[in-house]
């Protein structure tokens, strides 16, 4: 009996067949409700009322998951090399303690991750009122099956999807399913087939809160088979890469490549020169082992960790480590309305009155006009919204007419509704579409209307005029309804105002009324939302809305915002279309409207089919399974605890503003850590360079350098200045540049600059071993030595080099942070004690260099950096 589809109904669906069909389709009765014995069969047969948690991925397998990438696969077999190969056990210690601690922080994030389904568990009502063998009986939640007859009142949590039967002025918040800002009337009759969820009036939703009202419902679907059991089902599948993510794993698979080329190529070089087959493996194999930059997982993860702090100061939550760079990689921001690009309240825009010529913006109204006093005392005693010390209670338009009231009017409110105390009171209902309440002040009667304005514009038999009270003819009638629409165009909900005074309280109060005000609502614009917008578009970043509101509202939110570019796509559309179909054309729109949980993944698969990354900002639960499927989820600190476990980013101030800055963030980060990288892969180069031309070249002499240096060199001498390059601040405007720009870090352009700066690196190490030996006439050790702090030199310097910007193209000075400083010099000053104390010179088979030794390493490490210098200039020239 469910609706076929989550998105619209058809023919023989609940929603759209009258409430009896659904009771006979059931076998059930309204006045009796189910047997027990019924009741028992069915629970056994659709199982308990509970969101299913099988798709999610077991604690063992998390765990494995960490393991799976390249680059952990090559650290791995590194630490297994330097330790049973090398005999290096303290550095295979170093290597394997970098792989836990990245498993350990990923395990993590993933197991936060998974909790998002528990939060739409904790969203089911725990227990709720069913009728069962004639009575009325309060069970578990989990106990209701399809049958049941729901009865329910105002502060219920709606356990299960069910078709209304009967309801008293029932109101429903289902803001936190459809996104729709203002609580929905619901009523018994049915809908037409074809309905989007967010429309379906005649039906109840698990999950949605009763905001006042009572009603009688029949349970058409439980558990998993739910709308907020088909949100669950979306978050089965896998959460995509994020672009660090994805590159870093292109890097390991390269790297990989080149490791075990470099490591052929001295294995053979040094069979042609003759040396021990034993001797050239064990080199081989250290010689891969110091091609892999071991330390480039622990850098990454300190660099992601100190822009998590960063963000934070800037009122941004990062749950997932690399949703920290992943921002800074996206071409498309997908930004929920309610919550996001308005503030979660309503707020009066508008007052109009017949025959008025002046601004009927609520800030310049004529405070003198006898109207305006009459319009604000019906907002204020029509009205049951009142303030508490946690704030405002009642229902949202209520709590906007009364806030207008208190700003605007001057009068005292308590004052006010104590000289007119509330005798009487006719309730909204969704067919009278209006609500009436009668007060008097012991001599004379004052009602006091609220309504749809056609329903009040019928009844009403005057109006209020600059001088008075006027009949309303049906040209009035029609400035009304005019006015209305005009309204309406502009993205704002209507709602007319009379009022009678002097007559008898025993008459018919919704007769006879006096017309007195049209006031139009709307939700409350964020203030910095458009200069944000506006950011984000000079950035290369397209800002596209996607909400369960009217097509007509959305479409005035975003021109108020700036979002003004494309076309606004209705949900009935987007339901029939396949995202493989959207991704043609999905380009031409950057607004959705009633759009159902659904189809907000389908909006991001389709954007993914055109190759761009996403992210979705939102806060509500029908918006966590486009968080969860986006390359980097924002959620909104306001919003609910499931928005909010899907996400990887968490606004603490709500503020759309801080996407933006976030995205800058993001590509500060990249830009540091594709500098890292560099920096790596070429000091890397430069020692399996090395390394072969001085067996090819130098080969009578020895091993230029032993496995051990070049494992302390990775591991320790490169590994400080890479953090702070990691850390650093941007060499230039990072958000003038498209977005996604340079993000193949090891393009063959890439990899053609880096193996000309590893190759001068190198070179300087060759020179040293020249001059040690022949120069100086240096023994072994002391050679190895020269050598050993020439590459620790050399390496250190380029360091400065390699933070100008992307590779080769911007050489443009900008003074590095001192800590980048510091890092070089500290590093320095470790290699000093590794080459003149007892300990480094027993643990690393150095000796003391003289002066002229060190003054040669020296020289020759500045003129490499020169050198490397020189070239970037000529490359970017």
């Amino acid at each position: 009996m469910s609706d076929s589809s989550p998105h619209t109904t058809e023919v023989g669906s609940p929603s759209a067949e009258p409430w009896e069909a659904v009771v006979n389709g059931l076998d059930t009765n309204v006045e009796s409700g189910l047997a027990n014995a019924t009741a028992d069969q069915r629970l056994s047969r659709h199982g308990p009322n509970v969101l299913s948690a099988e798709s999610r991925s077991r604690t063992l397998e998390r765990v494995f998951d960490q393991f799976n990438d390249v680059l952990i696969w090559l650290l791995l077999a590194a630490a297994a090399v330097s330790g049973f190969l090398l005999e290096a056990w303290i550095d295979a210690a170093a290597i394997a303690a970098i792989v836990l601690l990245n498993a350990a922080i990923g395990f993590t994030q993933e197991t936060r991750a998974n909790n998002a389904l528990e939060k739409l568990k904790d969203m089911q009502a725990p227990e709720a009122v069913v009728l069962r063998n004639g009575s009325k009986q309060r069970i578990a939640a989990e106990l209701i099956v399809p049958g049941d007859i729901l009865h329910l009142e105002s502060g219920d949590l709606i356990a299960a999807d069910a078709r209304i039967v009967k309801s008293v002025h029932l109101v429903v918040n289902e803001a936190p399913l459809t996104g729709e800002s203002m609580p929905i009337p619901k009523s018994e009759d049915a809908v037409p087939p074809g309905t989007p969820l967010a429309d379906r009036t005649s039906m109840l939703h698990a999950g949605t809160a009763v905001v006042s009202g009572r009603g009688v419902a029949i349970v058409v679907e439980t558990g998993s088979a739910t709308e907020m059991g088909t949100i669950a089902n979306l978050f089965s599948d896998d959460r995509p890469q994020t672009p660090l993510q994805v590159e870093l794993s292109r890097v390991g698979r390269r790297l990989a490549a080149l490791a075990g080329v470099a490591a052929v190529l001295v294995f053979a070089a040094g069979l042609l020169r003759s040396y021990p087959v034993e001797t050239m493996l064990l080199t081989a194999v250290a010689l891969a082992v110091a091609a892999i930059p071991e330390g480039l997982p622990a850098v990454v993860t300190v660099s992601l960790s100190a822009g998590l702090q960063r963000m934070a100061r800037r009122n941004a939550v990062v749950r997932r480590l690399p949703a920290v760079e992943a921002l800074g990689a996206v071409d498309v921001v997908c930004t929920d309305k309610t919550g996001t690009i308005t503030a979660p309240e309503i707020e009066v825009a508008e007052v109009r009155f017949l025959g008025s010529s002046g601004s009927n913006r609520l800030d310049s109204l004529d405070k003198t006009d006898s109207r305006v006093g009459s319009a604000l005392l019906v907002a204020l005693l029509c009205n049951d919204s009142f303030e508490s010390p946690d704030g405002w209670v009642g229902d949202p338009t209520e709590i906007a007419l009364k806030r207008m009231v208190d700003e605007h009017s001057g009068l005292d409110s308590a004052k006010a509704m104590a000289k007119l105390p509330r005798v009487d009171e006719v309730g909204f209902d969704s067919r009278r579409k209006m609500m009436t309440t009668v007060h008097t002040d012991g001599a004379a009667t004052f009602i006091a209307s609220k309504g749809a304005p056609e329903v009040l514009a019928d009844i009403c038999t005057e109006a209020l005029g600059p001088n008075g009270p006027i009949p309303l003819s049906d040209e009035e009638r029609n400035e009304v309804m005019q006015s209305a629409e005009s309204l309406a165009s502009a993205g704002m909900r209507t709602l007319a105002l009379a009022c009678r005074r002097g007559r008898e309280t025993d008459e018919e109060p919704e007769e006879a009324l006096t017309y007195v005000a049209l006031v139009g609502l709307r939700e409350k614009l964020r203030p910095e939302v458009p200069d944000a917008v506006e950011s984000a578009r000079k950035a290369g970043v397209r800002t596209v809305m996607i909400t369960g509101d009217h097509a007509v509202t959305a479409r005035a939110v975003s021109n108020a915002v700036g979002i003004s570019e494309g076309s606004v796509m209705e949900g009935t559309r987007l339901s029939e279309t396949s995202a493989d179909e959207l991704s043609e054309f999905i380009t031409d729109y950057t607004v959705f409207a009633r759009v159902d949980p659904a189809d907000k993944v389908k909006i991001i698969d389709a954007w993914h089919a055109r190759g761009a990354r996403v992210a979705m900002t939102g806060d509500g639960v029908n918006d966590a399974p486009a968080l969860h499927r986006a390359d980097i989820g924002v959620a909104m600190g306001s919003g609910t605890d499931v928005a909010k476990e899907a996400a990887g980013l968490v606004l603490t101030d709500d503020n759309y503003a801080t996407v933006v800055g976030a995205i800058e963030e993001g590509r500060r980060l990249f830009a540091n850590l594709r500098n890292v990288v560099h920096y790596l892969i070429s000091a890397n180069a430069s020692e399996v360079l090395f390394v072969l031309t001085g067996i090819l070249a130098f080969g009578s002499l020895g091993l230029p350098i032993t496995a051990v240096q070049l494992l302390w060199i990775n591991l320790i001498s490169d590994a400080m200045p890479a953090i702070a390059l990691g850390m650093d601040r941007p060499a230039r405007d990072l958000m003038a540049d498209p977005p996604g720009q340079g993000r193949d870090i090891l393009s063959k352009r890439n990899l053609m600059l880096l193996g000309v700066q590893g190759s001068i690196l190198a070179a300087a190490s060759v020179a040293a071993l020249v001059v040690g030996t022949y120069v100086l006439d240096g023994s072994s050790a002391l050679v190895q030595t020269m050598v050993f702090t020439t590459l620790v030199l050399s390496q250190l310097l380029h360091a400065l080099n390699v933070r100008h910007g992307r590779l080769g193209t911007d050489t443009r000075s900008v003074r590095p942070r001192p800590l980048l400083l510091y890092s070089i010099l500290g590093s320095m000053l470790i290699h000093v004690g590794v080459v003149y104390t007892p300990f480094g010179n027993e643990v690393f088979g150095t000796v003391p260099l003289g002066a002229a030794a060190a003054f040669w390493s020296l020289m020759t490490a500045v003129a490499s950096f020169a050198a490397i210098r020189l070239f970037n200039r000529r490359v970017a020239t």
